[in-house]
């Protein structure tokens, strides 16, 4: 950075002894553009962030809201559609699954 700071200021002491003009003016009528540029920029990227947070608040969170909403009712009336017929088939899987075995006979005495 030293060395392009001195090429500069050779460069606009040769430019002042030259061509008789002093820049200092003109640097500081471009510095004051560029600062007007940064801050209209700032402002802007300033308000582009609240409009995306409001945007985000008012449209985005009702909209995540409602699609949990929408699929825990969904879920839930599948649970209630499925709950008789899961019964059902648990109640005739045991009723097949769970005899006892019987008591074993004695022999016959002959």
């Amino acid at each position: 950075m030293m060395g392009f700071l001195s090429v500069f200021t050779v460069a606009m002491t040769l430019l002042l002894v030259i061509c008789g003009v002093a820049l200092l003016p003109a640097l500081l009528v471009i510095g004051a553009v560029v600062l007007v540029f940064s801050l209209v920029a700032g402002v802007i990227g300033l308000v582009f962030r609240l409009v995306g947070g409001l945007i985000l608040i008012l449209v985005a969170v009702p909209l995540m809201l409602a699609a949990c909403g929408l699929a825990l009712a969904i879920g839930i009336g599948i649970l209630h559609a499925a709950l008789p017929l899961l019964l059902v088939i648990g109640v005739i899987w045991l009723i097949a699954h769970h005899h006892r075995a019987a008591a074993p006979t004695l022999p016959h005495a002959q």
